[in-house]
């Protein structure tokens, strides 16, 4: 079972359904990702059909605790991704 899923990985499935040199597919996988991302940071929100929707979360500054040591200390508010999966992704992992 694959853990990750690498930029390599998915050159050489491209390479193998496409038949494309490998330069061509690393290239391929690298335009892909850096739209995807230049898409979040302009949109806020990224849809793809039958897979799901990326999406731009802001977090708010807030309290946390070190578990370790169980000191507090103040976490900066930042922007997050998370993913929400179509319903016919989920279809698909669910079919037994």
């Amino acid at each position: 079972m694959r853990e990750t899923i690498t930029r390599e990985y998915l050159s050489s499935c491209i390479k193998k359904e496409l038949g494309l040199p490998r330069s061509e597919s690393l290239k391929l996988v690298a335009l892909i990702l850096k739209n995807l991302a230049s898409s979040l940071k302009k949109d806020k929100i990224v849809k793809i059909s039958s897979l799901g929707t990326f999406k731009i979360r802001n977090k708010k500054s807030r309290i946390g605790r070190n578990p370790k040591t169980g000191k507090e200390a103040i976490i900066n508010a930042r922007s997050v991704v998370t993913f929400r999966a179509s319903e016919k992704l989920k279809s698909r992992l669910n079919i037994k």
